[in-house]
């Protein structure tokens, strides 16, 4: 009998991986097929439609999301196939274009000084504050012609201008 050998439990083979640069999305696929990943395979890893993969490896780039989306896009495929994302993002630029930042230089405080806010009159809060006198005279003057208001609140002055 001969030993076996515990090192290693689990051998596969596959074809070769290239060891040459990948600086073109077309040769995703040779790569993929060496490391033994299907489209599906892909697809569910990183969580991107199968159309889209086989986009990418196709290089049919009217199919793909442009910008910071293909970005991603590129630099996951790249690290599921353990390559430099690098390369594939400067072959990409035009597509990817220039993606600086990110939401923190939108929505933070430093942007506040940079938009003067038109400054509004206050006059419309005169005649908001006279509306709602005038309703609140009306509902009283209502409440007293209909009795709803005993007669010991009302001020002499007020219910001789209801007789």
């Amino acid at each position: 009998m001969s030993e076996l050998d515990l090192s290693s439990p689990l051998r596969t083979e596959s074809a070769p991986v290239p060891t040459e640069l990948i600086t073109s999305a077309g040769s995703l696929r040779a790569l993929r097929i060496s490391k033994g990943f299907s489209i599906e395979d892909v697809a569910v890893r990183l969580k991107y439609a199968a159309r889209h993969i086989e986009a990418l490896e196709s290089e049919s780039y009217d199919s793909l999301p442009q910008g910071l989306g293909l970005r991603s896009m590129v630099r996951s495929y790249s690290k599921l196939l353990g390559i430099d994302p690098k390369p594939l993002e400067i072959a990409l630029q035009s597509r990817i274009g220039k993606v600086e930042g990110g939401i923190a230089n939108h929505t933070s405080i430093r942007t506040l000084g940079a938009h003067q806010a038109e400054q509004v009159p206050h006059s419309g809060a005169w005649v908001w504050l006279v509306l709602i006198f005038l309703v609140v005279i009306a509902v009283l003057g209502v409440a007293v012609w209909q009795g709803l208001i005993p007669q010991a609140w009302v001020p002499d002055w007020v219910e001789a201008l209801f007789q």
